[in-house]
């Protein structure tokens, strides 16, 4: 076991170091925010009661550095009077301590990298630190065929339920706390599991606290590096000009899609228009589709998708495709597109528009 700190940026709680205890023969660990040096006792304490009950077995040997943490009479007295082995290094040779010392480095290096992905502030390191310890228990890690935990305890850990840190979540309101016009959920950060209930920890940045809630919904739509990022995707403007506006008052009309819009498929476009007497003619432009496969978050399958170029408007299905190029004036040719998700790869599809005399069309003026 080694501490690691003391860390500049205080957590909540008041926590400027950590204790780590690695079992030598499952590698599982335990981590325990320690506010003081002088803490590590008591952590010890309370880890070897709850370890040698859990197991039926008593602790045989320890090995840890030469830090007064370790080394004060009050600790020496426990460890003579359990009839526990202590196993100290060298001095200014930690290598002999290198199982403990090795992952506070590797802890400490996924604490910073998830604390500046997610975006969230340097006082979560205890949180970010809980969850990579969560994770880490829960993965084979080197030669070993059997996760940590699962040597452990003999159960095989389960894997479905584990986020993204940082993943933007909405804590769901018990009715017994919420009036008849309060919000039924409160947006929040997922930061951790929780710790003594089936669950995970919710950072509520509005009320500054941390909550521990079983009803909560990801979601799934925003991506996986903006966890801090709370408001919903923004919507995208499709401007489009009126063919039928004459030059005295040309209106345009602009209307909204979100990029999750199912419900029919929309194309941007531009055309433009010369005033010729009574006819106008309109020359469409030309268009590229490119082909994207999206691998699905759960399961094997595969989506393929074809996306305007310059635009995020796309298409799932033949149907949609060839929708978009009559009302846009293109040729479609149904071959050309492969909705299979056998195949992968990326191609662009350049759309030539149909010959189509349109100077001849007659539009009244309003």
């Amino acid at each position: 076991m080694d501490l690691c700190g003391p860390i500049q940026n205080v957590a909540i709680g008041g926590y400027r170091y950590f204790l780590t205890i690695t079992d030598d023969y499952s590698r599982k660990v335990n981590v325990y925010p320690v506010k003081e040096k002088r803490d590590v006792f008591k952590c010890f304490r309370s880890h070897q009661n709850r370890v040698e009950r859990y197991l039926n077995s008593k602790i045989i040997s320890i090995r840890t550095d030469n830090g007064l943490e370790f080394c004060n009479s009050e600790f020496e007295v426990l460890l003579e009077e359990q009839g526990i082995k202590v196993e100290r290094t060298n001095t200014y040779t930690p290598e002999q301590n290198g199982v403990s010392e090795r992952y506070n480095y590797t802890a400490m290096d996924c604490v910073k990298a998830m604390l500046n992905d997610s975006g969230l502030g340097n006082h979560l390191w205890v949180e970010a630190l809980f969850c990579f310890t969560y994770v880490w228990n829960r993965v084979c890690h080197g030669k070993q065929k059997l996760t940590p935990l699962e040597l452990f305890c003999g159960n095989k850990p389960s894997v479905k339920h584990l986020k993204i840190f940082g993943a933007a979540a909405f804590l769901g309101v018990p009715k017994q706390q919420r009036r008849k016009l309060d919000m039924r959920a409160k947006k929040g950060i997922m930061v951790g599991y929780a710790q003594r209930t089936r669950g995970y920890r919710i950072w509520l940045p509005s009320d500054r606290k941390i909550i521990e809630s079983i009803n909560v919904n990801f979601d799934e739509d925003v991506g996986d590096r903006s966890g801090a990022v709370l408001d919903p995707p923004k919507t995208v403007s499709l401007k489009f000009d009126n063919p039928a506006s004459n030059t005295d008052s040309d209106q345009e009309s602009n209307k909204s899609y979100s990029d999750s819009d199912d419900s029919s498929v929309k194309s941007e476009f531009k055309m433009e228009t010369s005033k010729s007497g009574e006819s106008q003619s309109v020359s469409p432009m030309k268009f590229s589709l490119v082909r994207t496969a999206v691998p699905r978050k759960k399961g094997s399958r595969t989506d393929i998708y074809y996306y305007v170029s310059g635009s995020k408007t796309r298409l799932r299905s033949h149907e949609d495709v060839r929708k978009f190029c009559e009302s846009n004036n293109l040729s479609y040719d149904g071959k050309l597109f492969d909705f299979s998700g056998k195949n992968t790869c990326t191609e662009e599809i350049k759309l030539e528009p149909t010959e189509v005399n349109i100077s001849q069309t007659n539009v009244s003026k309003i």
